[in-house]
């Protein structure tokens, strides 16, 4: 293994939207978690990863009643204020560093965040390329620029590129993010983050999907758009069960 990888999902723990500590905010959103984003994370080839999904404080008694009318989640993801997910980080940390025990495999760089909205999907090897990775000295950001834009309502996707998008990987060394290290991003932002040490990953990783909760609705362009059979073949590397319109 070597690596210990997280998926750092916000939930409500940012954004001007008023609504977001509401119960009929979480519970919609709560759904599109689980229609979209957790049946990509339940599809990864490779579930040596924790995602943690970050809340905003105040509102776990009202997230977990929700979550307790579906199935339970499996056990490397886990909703918590962004306190209780560097708790759950560092326990992660300790975990895959007692199964090295036998076989240690010591990198500078051994903790890769990566991010992922509520409602987005990577690929199902996703997590397997994160471990197989081995960034070049200095390198901080790992930068995902192409993939689909999916527009779940009507029924279409697109491949798209995106110079800096929000699929961004962040590198640590795990001891000195447990101590408190953060990158900064340069003026803060996603758009930015291209301005750091980064590389890029070649293969179409990412779906940004467009759905009928989404404050921003993007446009899927014209140009080179998918058959259904297409997007059908698309959505099953992403997804553990494929649903679309």
């Amino acid at each position: 293994m070597g690596k210990t990888i997280v998926i750092e999902i916000n939930f409500n723990n940012y954004g001007m939207n008023p609504n977001r500590l509401t119960r009929e905010w979480i519970s919609e959103r709560i759904r599109v978690f689980r229609r979209f984003t957790l049946k990509s994370l339940e599809a990864q080839t490779n579930q040596q990863f924790l995602a943690v999904v970050k809340l905003a404080g105040g509102c776990s008694g009202i997230v977990e009643e929700e979550l307790a009318q579906y199935p339970p989640l499996p056990g490397n993801i886990r909703f918590g204020t962004t306190a209780e997910s560097n708790l759950h980080i560092a326990s992660w940390v300790q975990e895959v560093r007692k199964a090295q025990e036998l076989h240690p495999v010591r990198h500078y760089r051994d903790l890769f965040i990566a991010r992922l909205d509520s409602d987005d999907l990577y690929h199902r090897t996703f997590v397997q390329q994160l471990h197989d990775y081995t960034p070049l000295p200095g390198t901080d950001a790992l930068v995902n620029q192409r993939g689909y834009l999916w527009d779940a309502v009507q029924g279409q996707m697109a491949p798209v590129f995106y110079s800096s998008p929000q699929f961004y990987v962040f590198l640590y060394s795990a001891d000195a993010y447990l101590a408190g290290e953060r990158i900064a991003i340069p003026g803060k932002g996603h758009h930015n983050v291209a301005l750091l040490p980064h590389e890029v990953f070649k293969a179409r990783n990412f779906v940004n999907v467009v759905h009928s909760s989404n404050v921003s609705v993007k446009k899927v362009p014209s140009e080179n758009r998918l058959s259904r059979e297409e997007m059908k073949h698309v959505l099953a590397e992403f997804m553990s069960e494929v649903e679309y319109n």
